[in-house]
């Protein structure tokens, strides 16, 4: 059975456009079989979307998420359930990966290789065994630096996935992981993750998108600036 997953969006819990409760909702009439809310920083739009998806009784299941600036890069964090607690800005990816063994959650590097956002870079080749896996193509990535990913993942021998890295609805869904579990619920897809039994799609997101997503991050600027 292969069950799409979402695994990289964000909500107004951070700094996505779109309310937890239309994250899932775009994502059930999607077709998705998952979605993670990884908003940075937090596990609160993860809270917010399972009562949501609870409530609004739609068949998807929703991925507790946080997308945690370590102090080497940004590495995604995905449970099965909703931690009691959010791991702390600024740690060391070590520190993190041992932090998600406690409580049954894996580490993916998020977009390692691209410029201007912060990822882990190079420090991923050096240090390897701090994450779980390696989110190859992120689609607001540049997709030879999509490849490279790719292509070290292999090298390193790590499970590879995919995601839209939202901000705005137009791009939720734009690149699901595509995972091989009998169980599409958050402990089925993390298990097969960490066994390696998924696969990243591949591609990037519509101009029309690109300008919508740029339009939001305009807005936003300029709303904490207060103007």
């Amino acid at each position: 059975m292969v069950c799409l997953a979402e695994l990289h969006s964000h909500t107004t819990y951070s700094d996505g456009r779109p309310t937890p409760e239309e994250v899932v909702l775009r994502a059930a009439q999607l077709g998705l079989s998952a979605i993670a809310i990884t908003d940075h920083n937090t596990f609160r739009g993860s809270a917010a979307a399972l009562e949501a998806a609870k409530e609004l009784v739609l068949g998807i299941h929703v991925i507790p998420g946080d997308e945690v600036r370590t102090s080497k890069g940004d590495v995604i964090v995905l449970c099965p359930s909703l931690p009691h607690e959010d791991p702390r800005r600024g740690i060391d990816p070590y520190e993190l990966r041992d932090w998600a063994s406690t409580h049954g959650c894996i580490t993916i590097a998020a977009h390692p290789f691209q410029p201007g956002r912060k990822g882990v870079g190079f420090y991923l080749l050096r240090n390897p065994g701090a994450f779980d896996a390696v989110e190859a193509w992120n689609a607001r990535g540049l997709p030879p630096l999509n490849w490279y990913a790719e292509r070290e993942a292999r090298k390193l021998g790590k499970p590879m996935t995919s995601g839209s890295d939202a901000h705005v609805i137009g791009e939720l869904g734009r690149l699901p992981t595509a995972v091989l579990t009998g169980d599409c619920s958050a402990e089925g897809v993390i298990d097969a993750i960490r066994k390696g039994a998924c696969s990243p799609s591949r591609g990037m997101i519509r101009l029309s998108t690109i300008m919508e997503a740029l339009r939001w991050s305009l807005e936003r600027r300029l709303r904490e600036r207060g103007l």
